[in-house]
């Protein structure tokens, strides 16, 4: 045997063993730290092509506010995300199907968007959609609904069809909005084993209330105007819904409520009703309204959040309403210290007392008329008179006082005009209509419609028997043109 390969032998096992021993030791003692490796990220492209999920790379839209964009006149252009009024994320829907997606949408900004607003397509997959469809006059604060008519893919797999607003100047603003759809692979029928037991039914899905349309019945609506809100109300569900009721509001900010159309309904599996509401616009603006199907919350349904939809109407000024008013004989003649009589009638008496006559006009006979009212015209006509004073008594005035429902002497008589509608020094004043417009305008603001009396005398009616002299009105007139 070769000795000295043995003692080599022997001492290469001794010290592995001591480096092993040495290396345990290390290991309980220290600490050891790995450098840290950066993992190569995968770049993913924005692509047309379906995908089994939604593509990560395409934007998606959140409630978290977008950044102001300036407007014209130093206002903010903005809008938010509120609802998915149609089509949820992942509807399925046959290869080639068209659907309408109607996004809820919010102007969070200080611009009202006017006429040439659109909502454009920015990325993903245009589904067969427009460029752009416009988009109503909205102020802020308001929503409105936007709709898109759209048609699923041939092939089969997840798409994304993402959309922002633009300003008619061509800038875009606001929270990015999408719609994200399935198209299934296509059913393959397997053979299934015969059931060795009789399989239970399983119970019908919940109703589901919407409504899908919403209109007026009329291309020109106006204030003044008795007009109907024409809803379409659905029941999208698997099961009836039975006796529910539906609303209707003007507008939709805080405080607004709800008006109950009557009656109730009964709607099964994917039925659908027409129903009506009459309402009369008192004021014109552009009015964002909303109807309410469910509205007492009766029904248990698979979604209840989509039970509202919103329509802006446009509700143009009523026509201009021109009437003529008689005096209130009742309340109209004249007075003197002799006392009261019916004939409208001023002067100087034989017996030498002064005649002054006194006038009433009710307001209120002027239909709609009331303190917000436009007076766009108003006279009021003399000419019908007899008898002429005015060589020696004139000047002729007219003055607005309150004599209440009777004419008293000499409190009537006497009391102080609270305004001065005419001063005429000869017949040529009273011969023509005389504009009140400004004096009505004013008076109506402040007191709606209500009596107006005036006031009529000769300057110088306490001259004497000696200037005896009467003149006689059958028929004054208060001429008004008005907006209600």
């Amino acid at each position: 045997m070769n000795t000295r390969k043995n003692h080599r032998w022997l001492l290469s096992v001794v010290s592995l063993l001591l480096l092993s021993a040495l290396a345990c030791s290390l290991a309980g003692t220290g600490t050891i730290t790995e450098t840290p490796t950066e993992s190569p990220t995968e770049e993913i492209a924005a692509t047309d092509s379906p995908t089994e999920e939604a593509d990560p790379a395409l934007p998606t839209p959140t409630n978290t506010p977008a950044p102001d964009v300036s407007g014209p006149g130093g206002c903010t252009l903005n809008a938010s995300w509120v609802a998915d009024v149609t089509v949820p994320d992942n509807t399925e829907f046959a290869p080639g199907a068209t659907f309408n997606k109607v996004w809820r949408v919010r102007n969070s900004g200080t611009c009202t968007w006017e006429a040439g607003t659109q909502l454009v397509f920015v990325s993903g997959e245009p589904l067969g959609g427009p460029a752009a469809v416009a988009v109503p006059a909205v102020a802020p604060g308001s929503n409105t609904d936007i709709g898109v008519d759209l048609v699923a893919p041939a092939a089969p797999g997840t798409y994304r069809s993402t959309w922002q607003m633009q300003s008619p100047e061509g800038v875009r603003f606001g929270s990015q909005i999408y719609v994200q759809i399935v198209v299934p692979e296509a059913a393959t029928e397997e053979p299934t084993a015969e059931p060795t037991a009789t399989p239970t039914e399983e119970a019908a899905a919940p109703p589901d209330l919407v409504i899908t349309d919403l209109k007026v019945d009329t291309s020109d609506p106006r204030q003044g105007i008795p007009l109907h809100i024409v809803a379409t109300l659905r029941n999208q569900g698997g099961s009836a819904a039975e006796n529910f009721h539906w609303a209707w509001r003007v507008c939709v900010h805080e405080g607004c409520t709800f008006t109950e159309a009557p009656g109730a309904f009964t709607l099964g599996a994917g039925e659908e009703v027409v129903v009506q509401m009459e309402y009369l616009f008192g004021g014109y603006s552009t009015y964002t309204t909303e109807a309410w199907v469910d509205s007492r919350e009766e029904i248990a349904e698979s979604d209840e959040a989509n039970n509202t939809r919103q329509l802006v109407i446009p509700v143009q000024a009523a026509p201009p309403t021109e009437a003529s008013l008689h005096v209130v004989a009742s309340l109209s003649g004249n007075l003197s210290s002799g006392g009261r009589s019916s004939n409208i009638s001023l002067g100087i008496a034989p017996a030498g007392n002064g005649i002054r006559a006194f006038l009433d006009f009710d307001l209120s006979e002027l239909d709609g008329l009331r303190e917000t009212s436009t007076i766009h015209a108003a006279t009021l006509d003399l000419s019908d008179y007899s008898g002429d004073c005015f060589e020696f008594l004139h000047p002729l005035l007219v003055h607005h006082v309150n004599y209440g429902t009777q004419r008293d002497y000499p409190a009537d008589y006497n009391s102080a005009p609270l305004a001065t509608l005419l001063s005429a020094s000869s017949v040529a004043g009273i011969n023509s209509p005389v504009d009140v417009k400004t004096f009505l305008r004013d008076f109506v603001h402040w007191n709606g419609a209500t009596h107006l009396q005036l006031r009529m005398q000769l300057d110088g009616d306490d001259s004497g028997g000696a200037y005896a002299c009467m003149m006689e009105w059958s028929n004054p007139v208060l001429n008004v043109t008005y907006q209600p």
